[in-house]
């Protein structure tokens, strides 16, 4: 009886080791979250692990674990261990994530009119974003993200107070900042690229945690411009490499944003799989689509 139960033990064990083994997605971990203005820095962390998950491109590392690998990347700059990528038995960790939250709030504006009054509140966040390549200790990204949110607005006409919404502003910004986060720490490591094409329908590896329609909420993802990467441009002093050619293949507009792809329709371009795309804003986008809309008369 007991041989039979530490057989089945290590056929588990065995089993877990081949699935982390064949997981090609990055580790991620969130490192030290703090706030200079208060708020709930747990319930935006929070926040953030869930919009990472939902870009389906990281495996997340748990939180109760980032402590011991803060200790033993200590330990090992100082050297008094030998980093070798594995942490208390469990797969390492490829990135970190570091943020200071410097504004949040919510800001009202009303607006009087003899008997008609409106009112609508902004939600409003900053947070300083840093993520940490582990392997080389480099920064990937270094930057200020800004959101603001009209989440909740009301009417009153003669003392009548018409619509208004219910939706907790700072909850509902520190969403939207967690997916901003998300998408942006993403697709600095796995551009958008085209997975798939059927007739005028191009597939795209993001789903809606980063794509949306453009009658969506976040008109700014919705169209993208279909390009082939040139030679790098190499910074002489440093090795950094600054950016690439982009060579014009095409354009795409989102139709369907899936959960874990999403379906766009091509606007022009002869498009290929393996492509890469790249987001462009809504007012690019409507300004490409007139110019196709007129070459095509």
């Amino acid at each position: 009886m007991k041989y039979t139960q530490i057989l089945f033990s290590l056929i588990i064990l065995i089993f877990a080791f081949e699935t982390v083994a064949q997981s090609k997605k990055p580790v991620i971990g969130i490192g030290d979250m703090r706030s200079s203005v208060g708020g709930d820095v747990n319930t935006f962390r929070a926040m953030l692990e869930t919009a990472l998950a939902n870009t389906n491109k990281f495996d997340l590392i748990e939180r109760s674990r980032i402590g011991d690998l803060i200790s033993e990347q200590a330990l090992s700059s100082g050297g008094i261990t030998q980093g070798n990528g594995q942490i208390g038995g469990i797969s390492g960790v490829d990135y970190l994530v570091y943020g200071s939250i410097t504004k949040l709030g919510v800001e009202t504006n009303e607006f009087n009119l003899g008997d008609y009054k409106s009112a609508s509140a902004d939600g409003v966040m900053s947070v300083d974003l840093r993520v940490v390549d582990v392997s080389t200790g480099s920064i990937k990204i270094s930057e200020t993200v800004e959101v603001e949110s009209s989440v909740a607005s009301a009417i009153n006409i003669d003392g009548r107070s018409i619509g208004g919404d219910e939706a907790d502003p700072l909850s509902t910004v520190q969403r939207i900042a967690a997916t901003k986060i998300a998408g942006k720490i993403s697709l600095s490591i796995f551009p958008i690229k085209v997975i798939n094409v059927k007739d005028d329908t191009v597939y795209l590896n993001y789903g809606s945690s980063v794509l949306t329609k453009c009658s969506w909420g976040n008109p700014e993802s919705c169209y993208l411009k279909i390009v082939e990467l040139g030679e790098g441009f190499v910074d002489p002093d440093t090795g950094e490499v600054l950016g690439a050619e982009e060579e014009y293949i095409g354009a795409v507009e989102v139709i369907e944003p899936k959960g874990k792809f999403t379906i766009a329709k091509i606007l022009e371009g002869d498009i290929s799989r393996g492509a890469i795309a790249v987001l462009i804003s809504k007012s690019d986008g409507n300004k490409l689509k007139k110019r196709i809309k007129k070459k095509k008369r």
